[in-house]
């Protein structure tokens, strides 16, 4: 019993899957949430690093991939990449300019579980959530970036397009 766990144990290290580091909510179709996930594999970071999809929750829930429209906004364009860390950035974070000055999204694994971070006012923030309020022609009149201070305490930071 104890030879099956081990080999057990062993086997779910050596799988690759991918670990939630933060999603996409917006103000149009709210249910349908946009999902950034890091590829994990022996406590590796895999290339690509980064994995995005959708789920369809105004629906049943299914899961889709980004749509062809949507790689331009969404897909993660990564600059940097090693085995405990990788830098990337998107589209829709770039076109916020001089508002977000820092656009590089820095993954680290920490105990094997992938974290990202985000600078924001000089001061580094695991990000857990961004927030995108969309008019009817679909641009962005504001984000609010959520996540964790250093110390643990909640962060909002909302800006304005």
């Amino acid at each position: 019993m104890k030879a099956l766990l081990i080999s057990s144990l062993l086997l779910l290290s050596a799988t690759t899957f991918a670990q939630e580091i933060f999603s996409i909510k917006k103000s149009l179709n709210p249910k349908n949430i946009l999902h950034f996930k890091a590829v994990v594999e022996s406590c590796k970071l895999k290339s690509p690093s980064v994995s995005t999809y959708w789920t369809m929750g105004e629906d049943d829930g299914h899961v889709e991939s980004l749509a062809s429209k949507e790689l331009p906004y969404f897909a993660p364009k990564i600059s940097y990449a090693k085995e405990n860390e990788a830098d990337f950035s998107f589209g829709a974070i770039e076109k916020m300019g001089a508002k977000i000055p820092n656009k590089t999204i820095s993954i680290r694994l920490e105990n094997c579980k992938p974290k990202a971070f985000l600078e924001i006012k000089g001061q580094e923030v695991q990000l857990t959530e961004i927030y995108v309020s969309v008019n009817l022609f679909m641009s962005v009149k504001y984000m609010t970036i959520t996540g964790l201070a250093p110390n643990g305490a909640k962060v909002n930071h909302r800006i304005e397009n």
